[in-house]
């Protein structure tokens, strides 16, 4: 139960950071002169930091390893979104072999 506390203040300053680097980017864009490298990466910080919450999920379950099977899965998906497959292709595909691999004992 004491994991799970953790998660919902995580989810709040996720979403609130992302707000705030969304609003600073509409509010402060056209009154700042910044150089085209420094506004390429305000544009893509909350892109990184979800990509970061992302990889770290695809890693770890609370401490431990989350298995060979969940990163094969995550690196199917990433391939198909790659390829530009639709996303219900991309999200089945991904289940699909990672229940698969855990089937036949790959954890």
């Amino acid at each position: 139960m004491a994991d799970i506390l953790w998660i919902i203040p995580g989810i709040a300053v996720l979403s609130v950071g992302t707000y705030l680097m969304r609003f600073g980017g509409a509010k402060l864009g056209n009154k700042l002169a910044l150089s085209d490298r420094s506004q390429a990466m305000l544009n893509d910080a909350a892109t990184t930091l979800l990509f970061a919450v992302a990889l770290a999920a695809t890693f770890f379950e609370g401490n431990h390893f989350a298995g060979s099977a969940r990163v094969i899965g995550v690196a199917v998906a990433v391939f198909l979104a790659w390829r530009k497959m639709p996303l219900i292709v991309v999200i089945v595909a991904a289940a699909v072999v990672t229940a698969v691999l855990r089937y036949f004992g790959l954890r």
